[in-house]
């Protein structure tokens, strides 16, 4: 697809049609962008060629990400839709390896077919999170050599603004920030809302579980000066750890299935996990101080559902404003108002959640997403499918949820 080109769909064809979605100009605020295997080494200079990520065999035979002399996880797209719009089930390929890049779809590392599969589908504009990148921060955090870790994660920030100017307004990569160094993070987070353009920036919600403050630390206050200019959102997706235990080691979502479960339940259970697991950064949010401190930084739980929300709201006000002779609760909103105050969340095959609990949540505090091209999209025909979830919304809600929330929290011009 080039510069002008059009994709022609009679009006039969266009997903959604006939459907409360009909006419909306649909926001998927999360997807994903499989990193090309040259993406750091066709920008490094010499001393660092052999240090950036990069692909080739690895212990088991198969190929692996190396970084600085660390093989990490094995190599591949994490692309499950193939080039013929088919979706393998996850418990047949593995998440790294899957297929060759002449299997998975266009649409998962090239801007243009990106766009073009979008108008197949019927979504106008994407927000999208690394694979490779997302899953390394660790290895980032732990390494000694922080200029090779700085210089990988601004070559990352330059091809996913490239990616984006590819996408003719429609596509919004996030950017990531070098964790482990809070002043970097505010350059980092300057140059690339404003030099570059991008619109917001990924983060991991428990860097104090490596070493790093907490977020709710005063120490991070530049960072959030700079998001707080720019009025851009923090987005905290779901595996996104920089414990190092995680270093060389499988993730402990991975190990929650029980063995002797068959292989097709192994990734549901586990997926449980991962998602719930933001559950602990949600609460501590919801009781530190930064809504009131920072009112203009806003906080998406991503990939992680909506579902279990009510009850963190419910849990956290039951202990925290209980009332003791000895010591009164604190002044404080509940829960709910302190997420409907500056945090979103995502969701994508929920029925009960955006069906039954959007008052609770706030209707102006989640969004829909497709999770392309991850194991649990929802392609194919996402759009109709998520249709007969949400069309008893009422047109107004149904409007926020999946084009306006989205729309003014990241910054997408939908003209």
């Amino acid at each position: 697809m080039h510069e002008g080109d059009t994709v022609t769909i009679s009006d039969a064809e266009v997903p959604g049609a006939g459907t409360p979605l009909a006419g909306l100009k649909l926001i998927d605020s999360d997807t994903h962008y499989s990193e090309p295997y040259d993406l750091w080494t066709s920008q490094a200079p010499a001393k660092y060629r052999d240090k950036v990520p990069h692909v080739k065999t690895g212990s088991d035979g198969r190929l692996h990400w190396f970084f600085n002399g660390n093989e990490m996880f094995s190599a591949g797209g994490s692309s499950f839709v193939t080039r013929d719009g088919e979706k393998i089930p996850w418990y047949e390929k593995d998440f790294t390896t899957f297929e060759g890049w002449n299997v998975i779809h266009e649409a998962s590392y090239d801007p243009r077919a990106r766009v073009k599969f979008m108008d197949e589908i019927g979504v106008w504009a994407h927000v999208i999170y690394p694979n490779t990148l997302g899953n390394s921060m660790a290895w980032f955090v732990a390494d000694e050599d922080k200029d090779l870790a700085y210089h990988c994660v601004k070559v990352y920030n330059d091809a996913v603004a490239d990616f984006a100017r590819q996408g003719f307004g429609r596509l919004f990569p996030t950017a990531v920030m070098p964790l482990w160094d809070i002043e970097l993070c505010a350059k980092e987070a300057e140059r690339a809302l404003g030099e570059l353009g991008l619109h917001s920036v990924a983060m991991a919600g428990e860097g104090h579980k490596a070493g790093l403050p907490d977020l709710g630390q005063r120490v991070w206050d530049p960072f959030y000066e700079v998001i707080s200019h720019f009025k851009a959102p923090i987005n905290i997706h779901i595996a996104a750890g920089v414990e190092a235990a995680e270093v060389g080691a499988a993730a402990n979502w991975t190990k929650t299935a029980w063995p002797s479960l068959p292989a097709r339940a192994h990734k549901p259970v586990n997926s449980v996990n991962m998602e719930l697991a933001n559950s602990r950064f949600v609460s501590n949010l919801l009781l530190s101080d930064l809504a009131f401190r920072w009112p203009d930084v806003k906080w998406v739980s991503v990939e992680s559902g909506i579902g279990w929300l009510p009850y963190v709201f419910e849990r956290v006000d039951y202990e925290f404003l209980e009332e003791f002779p000895s010591d009164p609760a604190p002044d404080r909103p509940p829960a709910n108002e302190m997420f409907q105050k500056n945090c979103y969340a995502t969701f994508w095959f929920e029925n009960t959640g955006p069906q039954r609990l959007l008052d609770v949540i706030g209707v102006d505090n989640v969004m829909w997403e497709t999770d392309f091209p991850h194991p649990t999209c929802l392609h194919p025909d996402a759009v109709r499918r998520s249709a007969e979830v949400l069309g008893s919304l009422g047109q107004d809600v149904l409007r926020k949820v999946v084009q306006d929330t989205a729309a003014n929290l990241y910054n997408i011009d939908l003209s």
